[in-house]
């Protein structure tokens, strides 16, 4: 049987950093559940290890917004 192991801090390092780049990219694009998605992609590097995190990234790739977020509204003067 094939398996992937990392060490335990190496794996809370990658999870805090794609955590992290996943909750920037998810406010910069007005996404309400960034902070969820950022959480369930630090809990997909332990259960299950290393799998889970690779399908809430890839899940969250394929439903981010596409544009930036809304462009703000020019009033009239």
């Amino acid at each position: 049987m094939v398996g992937i192991e990392i060490s335990g801090m190496l794996a809370v390092v990658i999870g805090l950093l794609g955590g992290g780049w996943i909750y920037l990219d998810g406010r910069q694009r007005n996404m309400d559940t960034a902070d969820m998605w950022a959480v369930g992609f630090f809990l997909g590097m332990f259960i299950p290890p290393i799998i889970g995190a690779v399908v809430v990234g890839t899940l969250y790739l394929q439903r981010r917004n596409r544009n930036r977020g809304q462009p703000a509204p020019v009033d009239r003067l």
